[in-house]
């Protein structure tokens, strides 16, 4: 439980998401149908992501072969199973066009997220056949959305140091 709160304690709780949520698949692929981010927004969210200590970056084999699973070495990845979606991987943002970013969130952090409209449950913790933890963050619309999508996958990377 210490985890949990520590991990929720990082990010800094932002203001209701602006507008009706975007519009997704129910299924597999979850992916994100409207609400797009500009291009220059998601690029930069891959480069700034890329750039957090020890983070590396490889194909995720849990989304599209163009995502990039974000994922920590053996030595850093001290989090509880349910902080990871496969193997070290904790995050893995979509490419263009659509955006969005699957990661795990520890509770209380992922049902605020999913309150205040930046987040849904993903549809195989429904089915469940993944932790609680996995949701989709909607697709950065803006640099302000792209700061917030920033502060979560930080929290979601901290998560999965056990921090």
């Amino acid at each position: 439980m210490e985890v949990l709160e520590s991990a929720a304690a990082i990010c800094h709780i932002p203001p209701p998401r602006w507008g009706p949520r975007p519009r997704t698949r129910p299924a597999l692929p979850h992916v994100q149908l409207d609400q797009w981010p500009p291009e220059e927004i998601a690029a930069e969210l891959i480069e700034l992501s890329l750039g957090l200590p020890d983070v590396r970056s490889k194909q995720s084999r849990m989304a599209s072969p163009k995502s990039h699973a974000l994922w920590l070495p053996d030595r850093c990845a001290g989090g509880p199973a349910s902080a990871f979606i496969d193997a070290h991987e904790f995050c893995h943002p979509h490419p263009l066009p659509e955006g969005s970013i699957h990661l795990t969130l520890p509770n209380p952090l992922r049902d605020q997220m999913v309150r205040l409209g930046w987040a849904e449950q993903h549809p195989l913790v429904r089915a469940g056949v993944m932790p609680e933890t996995l949701v989709m963050v909607y697709a950065p619309r803006d640099r302000e959305e792209l700061a917030i999508s920033l502060d979560l996958i930080w929290s979601s990377c901290q998560f999965a140091r056990g921090i």
